[in-house]
């Protein structure tokens, strides 16, 4: 009924929790997860139908939650909201109406936050818990706000939506900024990736936003319909804040940290009508390495091999050539470019030349201060993660030279 009842791998998935204290029960759960949303393809119902465009970013999301588990196991509670987030994202990839995608996003904050304050070191976890609380609230309310704007001019909520005006169309925008954590309501975001360990951060930075991203896909119409001026001008403050921001971080998570806040402001042009799947796979691309190039600031690899694969990591989110990083960005800005006109496309090139720049300046300086700061490095990382720092570098440039 309404699609309920293909909500059994999210059943499953509740099960397996009670076996986490077992790593390799955990690992297989989530793996046989994984496997059994992927199986619903093509299967469409009231609230619920998985497009096989989201299947990718499911293994993506699945694959960071086991590598993130086997390097830091959660244990208890932690391990509890944990699973019920990953069941929240899983949904809202699945989801085809705006209040079920609402209801979803509230069950995930309220996991999240107690995961927060489960998880994160005791100085700080409070005020980091309360304050993502807060702007998940305030987030959330805009989005129905949003709801019950469309509901009052008698448009729906099934996915995909037309416009319903500038009122409803601009809470929409607005309440998924906040969500995405665009600059300036990026305090929530910066505040939980302090807190809590470095590899659950690094999660966090992820999942959630392409989960996010993934469903807002799904909502904009093919042809075009929803426009926000706020989403587009967030996206720019985004832009310029998150790298000037990440110049001047303490340490180098810091600043990979507010180097996704500009990442993120790219999300913005999937939006334009036809950039929506040059944005799936920017996010991908980017999600993955994303994910890889915090283990390595948290435990490099150096020598001649190890510095050649941290270099091709950052080069990565720097979206420089021959690496693959360089031409899913190259792409999204390439579709939005064919779709705008006059100084809509001005402003774009001018954005792609601040981006590649600011992104070769902060990259740069992170692989730098990596190289002269060997006083900083504690722990020497094992052989499985070489060879995961390895295969990921490796990945990247094999997609980069073959899109040449």
């Amino acid at each position: 009924m309404w699609g309920l009842d293909r909500l059994w791998p999210e059943m499953f998935l509740m099960g397996v929790a009670l076996g986490q204290r077992w790593r390799g029960v955990g690992v297989v759960g989530l793996l046989a997860y994984g496997a059994g949303v992927s199986w619903q393809v093509g299967e469409t119902s009231f609230l619920l139908s998985l497009s096989s465009q989201s299947v990718p970013f499911v293994a993506l999301m699945v694959g960071l939650t086991v590598l993130a588990w086997l390097c830091m196991p959660l244990r208890g509670g932690a391990s509890w909201a944990m699973i019920l987030q990953v069941a929240s994202y899983g949904l809202l990839l699945r989801s085809t109406h705006l209040a079920f995608s609402w209801a979803l996003l509230e069950v995930a904050a309220l996991s999240g936050y107690f995961w927060v304050f489960t998880i994160g070191s005791r100085e700080g976890r409070l005020a980091a818990a309360i304050r993502y609380f807060t702007w998940s609230v305030m987030g959330s309310a805009l989005l129905l706000l949003g709801i019950g704007s469309r509901l009052a001019i008698g448009k729906g909520l099934q996915y995909p939506l037309e416009s319903g005006g500038g009122v409803a169309d601009a809470l929409l925008g607005w309440g998924w900024a906040i969500k995405m954590g665009f600059i300036p309501f990026h305090f929530w975001l910066i505040g939980v990736y302090r807190v809590i360990p470095l590899v659950w951060a690094a999660w966090f930075s992820v999942v959630p936003k392409g989960a996010l991203l993934f469903n807002l896909l799904a909502l904009l119409p093919p042809e075009g319909g929803l426009q926000s001026g706020i989403f587009y001008f967030l996206g720019a403050v985004s832009l310029v804040g998150g790298y000037a921001l990440a110049w001047r971080g303490s340490t180098l998570a810091d600043m990979l940290f507010w180097g996704t806040f500009s990442q993120v402001a790219y999300i913005t042009l999937v939006s334009i009508p036809g950039a929506q799947p040059a944005g799936r796979i920017f996010w991908i691309v980017y999600g993955a390495a994303s994910f890889l190039s915090f283990l390595y600031v948290e435990r490099p690899w150096r020598g001649r091999v190890g510095n050649a694969v941290g270099l091709l990591l950052l080069a990565n989110l720097a979206g420089l050539p021959p690496v693959a990083g360089f031409w899913v960005k190259f792409r999204l800005f390439w579709e939005a470019f064919l779709r705008m006109e006059g100084n809509m496309r001005i402003l774009l090139v001018g954005a792609a030349g601040l981006a590649t720049i600011a992104g070769f300046m902060v990259y740069g300086h992170v692989l730098w201060r990596l190289w002269q700061e060997p006083s900083s490095v504690s722990v020497q990382p094992a052989f499985w993660w070489k060879c995961l720092y390895l295969a990921g570098a490796l990945g990247l440039l094999g997609v980069g030279l073959w899109g040449f």
